[in-house]
This record gives structure tokens, sequence and C-alpha cells, in this order.
């Protein structure tokens, strides 16, 4: 009777646990992006927790208490009885986020927004209808998730509701559990997103960061040189000459070129064209006016 309890008993169903975290394992992030998506995902929550709150009237607090690898299917197969699984859709990239509500989630939130007393059954499974009702809430999931992921270019939309319409497979997922405080109420959901997905976020952040920092960088190596010399030359070039000429060449001759009076100098900096300007005398010396 026991055995048959348990297995008939709500909650997550037991899968096989992922190899301890590797490198070379696929759901497995390095440290620095593992904790810029767990970031991405603690800004979710807060704001779907608000969100929530205000639709409710009530106060909500959630949190992020764990974080996994997993495949999509295994994801799928832990999903509870009674419970509800959301599709997401990702954009622009193709792929799929899956939402595992708890049953006792679900139950809470049909009974609230019905306004019914509480089940003295328990949990049981929201009937169609029910989990109509619950749309605009499923749809606030998606948004506040998608809002959170904006800044890395990728967004999600919500796109139907139950294990039949999840692409279940060998994908490595990474799966975040959070634990809800509704009013005094402790309640469950997770949230599975592609490996990819999360490796692909924290790929940009990263270059966004990169494209941000020379600005500081840059400063700091102009500061640190401002000082040094640096060779000018001022140069009327486009001349040539023939090596025979230039043999003959002795003081006091005159070089002819080709370029008009008062056509512009080339300035140099350590041998590199870098302004042109205009040759001019300023009180006792030469100068370059740039153009």
């Amino acid at each position: 009777m026991i055995k048959d309890f348990e297995e008939n008993a709500l909650g997550p169903r037991p899968v096989p646990l992922p190899a301890e975290y590797e490198a070379c394992v696929p759901g497995a992030l390095p440290s620095g992006q593992m904790a810029f998506v767990s970031g991405l995902q603690e800004k979710f929550v807060r704001n779907f927790a608000e969100d929530l709150a205000s639709r409710l009237e009530m106060p909500v607090a959630a949190e992020l208490t764990a974080t996994q690898p997993l495949s999509s299917s295994a994801f799928v197969q832990s999903c509870e009885d009674g419970g509800c699984l959301l599709v997401l859709g990702a954009e622009p990239v193709r792929g799929q986020a899956l939402i595992a509500i708890s049953a006792g989630l679900v139950a809470y939130l049909v009974r609230v927004v019905l306004g019914a007393p509480p089940s003295a059954d328990g949990p049981r499974a929201a009937t169609e209808i029910e989990l109509h009702i619950l749309s605009e809430i499923f749809e606030s999931l998606a948004r506040e998730l998608s809002t959170a992921w904006k800044d890395v270019g990728i967004g999600f939309r919500w796109r139907s509701t139950g294990a039949g319409e999840a692409a279940a497979g060998p994908d490595p997922m990474l799966v975040f559990e959070y634990r809800m405080d509704l009013d005094g109420a402790l309640e469950t959901f997770r949230i599975a997103v592609p490996a990819f997905l999360a490796r692909l976020a924290a790929l940009q952040s990263a270059s966004a960061t990169a494209e941000e920092a020379p600005a500081a960088v840059r400063e700091l190596i102009l500061g640190a040189v401002r000082r040094a010399n640096v060779g000018v030359e001022a140069v009327l070039a486009g001349s040539t000459l023939r090596m025979g000429d230039l043999l003959a060449m002795e003081p006091g001759h005159v070089v002819m070129l080709f370029q008009a009076a008062g056509s512009p100098v080339e300035c140099r900096i350590n041998g590199k064209p870098k302004f042109r300007g205009e040759w001019i005398r300023h009180g006792n010396h030469q100068a370059l006016v740039l153009l």
C-alpha cells in the first residue's frame, strides 16, 4: 500500500540525476556564465511575483531555490500529475522553454481567481476551462521571462499548454526551480531553458561588456602616454627625382617640384600620414596650419 501511495502521490516524479558537474556535460555552463543566467532568472521571478501580487491583490514573494541540467524529455517526465506544463517558443532563435507549474500552485491560483473555498481533497488536475481562466497569468509568466532576457536579444512567447506540444528529447536544458510564498501558502514551479540559449545569452552579454570597456581603458592608456614624444614631419610629397640628378646635387642648386606653389603639406606622425596643412611663418618660426 505504501508503494502504491508513493507512485500515485503528487509532486515531481523522480528521474535519473545528471552526472556531477563537468565542463564536458552538455547542459553544464562555466560558473561565470551560470551566474549571469541565474541573475536573469532571479530578475524574472522578482518581476513576476510583483505582477502576480498586483493581480491577486495579496502579498507574493518568490525565490530561485535550485538549478540543475536535465534533458527536455526527463523534464517532461518529471512533471507531476495535476500540474500544468506551458510551452514557450524562443525568439528570434529556434528553441523551446518549458514551465512546469505544480499541482498545488495551479489549484491555489484557480481557487483565488474564482474566489472558491479551499478543497478538503487537496490539489486536483485543473479543467480546460480553469486553465483558460489562468491564461492571463500564464501570459504574464512568458512576458516577464522575455523581459528579463530582452537585453541579450532573446524573447519568449507562450505557445501552448500540455506535454503533447513539448518537443521532448535529449536536448540539454537548464532547469530553474522556484518557491513562491502566496500570503503564507508555499507552492513551486520550474522553468527549463535550452542550454544553448543560456550559453548564447552569456556570450552576448560578455560581448557587450567587451564593447563598453575600451572607452575607460583607452582613457587610461592615453593618460599614460600623453607625455611621450613623437616625431613630426612636414612633407611636400609626390615629386620624383632621377638618381643621376640626385648624385649631381650640391648646395645652392634649385630642385623643381611638380606641386604648385602653396600646395598643402602632408604632416606625418612617426612616419605615418596624419594631417594635411599649409606652411606659414609664425613670428620667427616656420609653422604648419592644419587644414
